[in-house]
């Protein structure tokens, strides 16, 4: 974070995981600026979803034994310098996290990078759980440090100086800062004009997002079995969902909505009609959109399957346009979630899983259909039922969905 200006306020919305962080990142505050005439503010806005934004990050931690077993075979069999790309369609890990894991297992000496990619080295590896497992608890207590924090009653900036382990902090534990509102030195308005306030709901109460299609398939597809390769042709036209589970407008009944084990105690995912809310924001998105379609076809879900239907009528009803088909479930032992990090993996698990089924071969034929889904989170699904609805014959592919992931 380098910046070349007067910092006059550092305002984050959302906590950082850690009170090192959050210190690090509030330290810019007053750079360029004579203090303490010209003064600078620091103002943190937590969220609720900062619990789940950690623990999405915490997902990212070292893979599971078996993962890195399963590298270090996919190399040791290749008996060839393997790139990224090409592990990806051997390990169910995503881009990212199988380049990090990569470079550990190199200064570990397992691996090596290499012209072409990467190799095994032969030497024997021993998976540090024990290690691991202080990291992932470590970051733990980084997050019920910055929780503490939140709720402290005590000087902000000593609550800061004491996770930093600050000398001069040990040597006069009563110290206080003077300038944070603990300490009675920082007041701010929270005034707020109603032109702005109206302003800011109707922006959030808007519904509308686009879903970007995909253009190119992912690399190292035929070596796994699937003969797709390169550009899509012809991709899905850009679709719309209502939002994304991270927005603030719709962002919480979406939220809560698609929650994992929101339904019984037993941990079932509730399912039932759309809500009334998302119905009128569905309504208001499709004012906005205005798709010129010819039928539906509808993405089937194991765990919503009245939702998914009740959506697809609904869309028949308002539209007045037939529901001609199904991207059907045709192999429910491949679980909804397979693959899900990895986008060769997730290809060639949703290619088993699922199947265009259509009321009659040629419903579709010439014609502009709309795809609707509930929930779009690598995008594949929607891409592949594309695919099948082009090879049907379909003149252009529209997808429709409550929510975006992310």
């Amino acid at each position: 974070m380098g910046f070349d200006a007067s910092l006059g306020f550092v305002v984050n919305l959302g906590a950082p995981s850690s009170p090192v962080a959050y210190y690090q990142q509030v330290g810019r505050a007053g750079r360029g600026r004579d203090l303490p005439a010209e003064g600078a503010s620091v103002v943190l806005l937590p969220a609720t979803e900062d619990r789940d934004i950690w623990a999405y990050f915490a997902s990212l931690a070292f893979p599971r034994e078996e993962q890195v077993r399963a590298t270090l075979a996919a190399l040791a069999e290749a008996g060839a310098p393997m790139s990224t790309a090409a592990l990806e369609t051997r390990v169910d890990l995503s881009r990212n996290r199988l380049e990090t894991m990569l470079k550990v297992l190199d200064v570990d000496g397992a691996v090596r990078r290499v012209r072409g990619g990467w190799e095994a080295t032969g030497r024997e590896w021993t998976y540090d759980a024990a290690r691991y497992r202080r990291v992932a608890e470590a970051r733990e207590r980084e997050q019920q440090a910055m929780l503490d924090y939140l709720a402290t009653d005590r000087c902000r900036m000593a609550f800061l100086r004491s996770q930093l382990d600050d000398p001069e902090l040990a040597a006069d534990p009563g110290w206080r800062c003077g300038r944070c509102d603990r300490c009675g030195g920082l007041a701010l308005s929270t005034e707020v004009s109603e032109a702005a306030v109206g302003e800011a709901a109707e922006r959030l109460a808007r519904p509308g997002v686009a879903i970007e299609p995909r253009k190119l398939w992912p690399t190292g597809l035929p070596t796994i079995g699937v003969q797709l390769s390169g550009r899509i042709k012809p991709p899905a036209e850009e679709g719309r969902a209502i939002a994304r589970l991270t927005d603030l407008g719709h962002g919480p009944a979406l939220r809560e909505l698609f929650r994992a084990g929101s339904g019984d105690d037993d941990g079932r995912v509730a399912d039932g009609p759309v809500p009334e809310g998302l119905a009128r924001a569905m309504v208001r998105v499709l004012q906005d959109w205005r798709p010129e379609v010819d039928a539906i076809v509808v993405a089937e879900s194991e765990r919503r399957p009245t939702l998914t239907t009740d959506l697809a009528q609904g869309l028949s009803r308002f539209l007045r346009v037939p529901v001609v088909g199904r991207w059907a479930v045709v192999d429910p032992s491949v679980g909804p979630d397979r693959g899900a990090t990895n986008s060769a993996q997730r290809v060639a698990a949703v290619g088993r899983r699922c199947a265009l089924r259509l009321d009659d071969p040629a419903a579709v034929e010439g014609r502009r259909v709309l795809l609707v889904d509930d929930l779009v989170v690598t995008g594949w699904s929607v891409t592949l039922a594309a695919a099948g609805l082009h090879g049907a014959g379909a003149g252009a592919v529209l997808p429709v969905t409550l929510a975006v992931s992310g």
